[in-house]
């Protein structure tokens, strides 16, 4: 099953990212957010855009 992390970085923002079941990280932030809340808020958008995102080869 694949889950949401959200965990503080190394300048103490507040960060998500995306796991597979087997650990690795698929996708992540990208940027630091200064609360939990606005960390936690941004993986539910990504969540909810995720199964929404196109296939293009480039």
């Amino acid at each position: 099953m694949w889950k949401f992390e959200i965990y503080r970085d190394a300048a103490s923002e507040y960060r998500w990212r995306l796991k597979a079941s087997n650990g690795r990280i698929v996708a992540d932030s990208g940027e630091g957010y200064s609360s939990h809340s606005n960390a936690h808020r941004a993986a539910e958008n990504a969540r909810n855009q995720i199964g929404r995102a196109s296939i293009e080869s480039v």
